[in-house]
């Protein structure tokens, strides 16, 4: 598992910290670039935030790098988390081995 933010240095280290992930988080990430290349919602205006924003968009790939299974938020709602993802791969390798 990987994930990044388009926060600045300073500001991801605390949300890392606070969410104790144990995972490698990039940071500050360019959104529209990041945008462009995944099609996640991108703010420019930012809506009051203090600066554009990527709204959440998340990605299981497959042992090839395929993406497998994604989910673009529009909002606080729709993020792959970890007990469905644990659920999806345990189904993915058990139809792989169904259909050899």
């Amino acid at each position: 598992m990987i994930a990044a933010s388009t926060d600045p240095e300073d500001e991801a280290l605390q949300s890392i910290e606070a969410s104790q992930v144990n995972f490698p988080v990039g940071y500050s990430v360019n959104e529209a670039r990041i945008s462009e290349l995944t099609g996640a919602l991108y703010q420019p205006d930012a809506s009051g935030k203090p600066r554009p924003f990527l709204h959440t968009t998340n990605f299981l790939l497959d042992p090839e790098g395929k993406v497998n299974i994604s989910v673009y938020s529009s909002g606080p709602l729709g993020r792959l988390v970890w007990q469905d993802v644990i659920q999806a791969v345990k189904h993915r390798k058990k139809m792989a081995a169904a259909s050899k």
